[in-house]
């Protein structure tokens, strides 16, 4: 069991070991069924491992770091094109019963397409996933945690010796500090670029708050189920930013196409009102200063 006051060269192996032990059970069940869950759970898998990498990158080797963030990303990468043609097609399913029966026929054959794409996306990453050997990337992942610096680190890494308490509450403030850099603009409506980057900054600050769970006291999951709302409510206004493009290009009649498009908007405006609440309600500030208070 990890103490607070652990040096941070052991609590580094330990918590990307439990990183890594998450990553290649999913690995191996997406592997296996290739179900959208599956799938969804071994991307949020293997980010949560790359954050962790990110972490305590400056406690190990920098050659090693970075050869097993690279073969991590590669997994993440080759499920893109599968999950987002799932979410295209949740979408348009779920767009079709509120357009009701005047317009939602009309993107049937949507769906029928994205049927088809998601057909030949899932042949494509049954051949992508055979070339990521898990053996091979299991080894190189154990000799990465099994040397971190100790003794005579060379320059620009962390003292191995810290307590990874400090360490944590030094590392979770970074992502904090990048969060509430993007606040003060997404808080405008119409500034979707800054919410899209403040959405990717939560996400980050969320994975690293999983990664150092292990070392909080009780009230974790109450600031996590914060956190993942925020990530939640910018994840939707992002993905009706990107559909509201999506349909201008796919042969909608144009009454449908604009029925569609007032839905959307519809749909941003509430979700654009549920985050200003939020920020209201439960600033990013006050969430900050009770994940420190846990570590």
């Amino acid at each position: 069991m990890l103490l607070k006051k652990t040096p941070l060269w052991i609590a580094s192996k330990e918590l990307l070991a439990e990183r890594g032990a998450d990553f290649f059970r999913c690995l191996a069940t997406a592997s296996e069924t290739y179900d959208p869950e599956d799938i969804h759970d071994l991307r949020v898998a293997s980010r949560r491992l790359r954050e962790g990498l990110t972490l305590f990158s400056r406690s190990f080797p920098p050659d090693r770091v970075s050869r097993l963030r690279k073969a991590v990303r590669k997994v993440t990468d080759i499920l893109g094109d599968l999950r987002n043609i799932d979410e295209c097609l949740a979408f348009l399913r779920e767009e079709a019963v509120a357009l009701g029966p005047e317009h939602g026929g009309h993107l049937l054959g949507c769906i029928d397409l994205y049927l088809n794409k998601r057909s030949t996306a899932r042949k494509r990453l049954k051949s992508d996933l055979r070339t990521i050997k898990p053996a091979t990337l299991r080894k190189l992942f154990v000799k990465t945690i099994r040397t971190p610096y100790l003794f005579d680190p060379p320059p620009d890494t962390v003292d191995p010796f810290i307590s990874v308490d400090d360490f944590a509450r030094q590392s979770i403030d970074e992502r904090l500090a990048a969060v509430l850099a993007l606040v003060p603009r997404a808080r405008s409506a119409e500034q979707s670029a800054a919410q899209h980057r403040l959405r990717i900054a939560v996400k980050r600050y969320r994975y690293r708050m999983e990664v150092l769970a292990p070392l909080m006291a009780e009230g974790y999951r109450q600031q996590h189920a914060h956190v993942k709302e925020y990530q939640e409510i910018l994840g939707r206004i992002h993905d009706l930013d990107v559909f509201a493009e999506l349909i201008r290009g796919i042969g909608l009649p144009v009454a449908t196409e604009a029925a569609l498009a007032g839905l959307l908007t519809e749909k941003r405006d509430e979700s654009f009102t549920a985050f200003c609440a939020k920020l209201d309600t439960t600033p990013f500030e006050e969430i900050g200063a009770r994940v420190r208070s846990l570590l």
